[in-house]
């Protein structure tokens, strides 16, 4: 029997957890480490009840508490030992979502979180949960198509500052919310046409919401519409805004910070030290918070080396199994 079966989906579409999966799968390639994956996005329900059967340990990356929960039961029913990754932050659901997630966690064999608060609920449901970040650098940078980045590169000469942000899709928390708040920051910059924002908006999703909310987009504002790799987008920027109403590890955040570009983060849960913090973006100075964020990003900061604290959690569970 095979020992270690990671689940979950790689790009497209392009998402942080689509990303992790991605790199942590070709790192542990690079290592040769002895494992099998199953894209749930291209595998039938059989297939994937068959790959669990064959293997000892699974690990899956999805964020449908519901499901979680399911195979939760079945992994202890069947006597394997199930790794879950919650990539966002605990309490983020509606109240049958969240018991679901804590119903996960005490059934799954290690639970792993993104910050010190969610461990904290975490540890209640079950002793054996780790805090691991879901960050895997990846030093390649994909250019932009010459058009776009000709446009990008044009535009900022009209401008004191660029900002940036993404989404992968429009999103909305449990209260209703965007969750990447790309409204309120659209709102927000219509109050300084001295800055503009490019929005990273690979499904062309978020400009056809805004499109219908929004009667006039202010000119300092562009949405860029397909695939692309944000790390350019990053480098052609002064500053990183992430202003979610909930989050896990952001990909992005510690990508612009790789490339020491400033960030700006919402309070939504505890950020980097590197990160400029604002609770309210529509009150926040953006000038001022923008020169905070420069001098933030200065400061030291050591990057965990996610796969092999994985690596590390993989065998170690390999050699309690007899």
């Amino acid at each position: 029997m095979a020992k270690l079966l990671i689940i979950g989906k790689t790009p497209p579409p392009i998402g942080g957890v689509s990303m992790h999966v991605q790199r942590l799968t070709r790192r542990l390639r690079q290592q040769r480490f002895d494992f099998d994956f199953c894209d749930y996005g291209k595998t039938s329900i059989f297939k994937i009840f068959f790959k669990i059967a064959t293997h000892g340990t699974i690990h899956i990356h999805f964020s449908n508490p519901i499901v979680q929960a399911a195979l939760a039961a079945f992994c202890r029913l069947t006597g394997k030992k199930l790794i879950i990754t919650y990539h966002g932050q605990w309490g983020r659901y509606t109240a049958l979502g969240n018991r679901a997630v804590k119903l996960s966690a005490r059934l799954a064999h290690v639970p792993i979180v993104q910050e010190h608060a969610s461990l904290l609920q975490a540890l209640h449901c079950n002793p054996r949960s780790r805090e691991i970040s879901t960050y895997i650098a990846d030093p390649e940078i994909l250019p932009l198509a010459a058009p776009l980045q000709a446009i990008l590169t044009s535009r900022r000469k009209f401008y004191r500052a660029t900002f940036c942000t993404n989404a992968w899709n429009v999103t909305f928390d449990k209260g209703g919310r965007e969750i990447y708040g790309i409204s309120e920051m659209i709102n927000c910059l219509a109050h300084y046409p001295e800055y503009q924002l490019l929005i990273s908006d690979p499904s062309g999703n978020y400009r056809s919401y805004i499109q219908q909310r929004i009667l006039h987009i202010p000119p300092n504002i562009f949405f860029i519409n397909h695939l692309h790799d944000f790390k350019s987008v990053l480098l052609l920027s002064e500053a990183f805004i992430r202003n979610t109403t909930t989050d896990g590890v952001s990909l992005s955040v510690h990508e612009a910070r790789e490339l020491g570009i400033p960030v700006m983060a919402s309070a939504a849960v505890q950020r980097p030290p590197f990160c400029s913090v604002f609770k309210d973006l529509s009150k926040t100075d953006l000038t001022a918070k923008l020169e905070q964020a420069k001098r933030r990003i200065t400061l030291p900061y050591k990057t965990p080396d996610v796969v092999m604290e994985l690596v590390e959690l993989y065998r170690e569970i390999a050699g309690g199994e007899h």
